[in-house]
């Protein structure tokens, strides 16, 4: 009698560690498995970081000439547009506050700023204290059409060089 109790007292604890091991082994590779899934997804992020970096560098050399490949520079002329958009909304929130009297602006965030501020306190951004240009009427950039400022270098909108 007492050797059958120990039998199954055996038997079950046997049971018992065959299904504690296979539920070790189910951990592990769930483990695993989150490890990979983790590194494909860095993995990933790390690639479209690179990919953004190569199209911007890509967009900055068709905006500059120096990149003249056909397909590229008319998947860019969208961006230039969208550049062209945000700009004149940027001047258009610049206008809307210079006429409530507010004063200086961060360009990067909106948050007000004084003219001896270096950089933005809300955002960290460097503060461009800069006297408005004056703009000459009937003077476009040729790329963007947007209104150029007299004495400009660079068109604001679209950073066309303009000598």
């Amino acid at each position: 009698m007492m050797s059958d109790l120990q039998t199954k007292l055996g038997g079950g604890l046997n049971i018992l560690q065959d299904g504690l091991q296979q539920g070790k082994q189910k951990l592990q590779n769930v483990q695993e498995a989150s490890q990979l899934k983790k590194n494909l997804q860095e993995t990933s992020e790390q690639r479209a970081s690179l990919m953004i970096k190569l199209g911007e560098e890509a967009y900055k050399m068709v905006r500059q000439g120096s990149l003249l490949d056909d397909k590229l520079v008319q998947m860019a002329l969208p961006l230039l547009n969208l550049d062209v958009q945000a700009y004149q909304v940027q001047q258009a929130l610049e206008d809307l506050h210079k006429a409530s009297g507010a004063g200086p602006v961060c360009k990067n965030c909106g948050n007000q700023v004084t003219e001896l501020d270096k950089f933005c306190g809300s955002c960290g951004s460097q503060v461009e204290n800069e006297v408005a240009a004056t703009v000459e009427s009937g003077v476009q950039c040729e790329k963007c059409n947007t209104s150029i400022p007299s004495g400009a270098n660079f068109c604001g909108c679209c950073g066309t060089s303009l000598v």
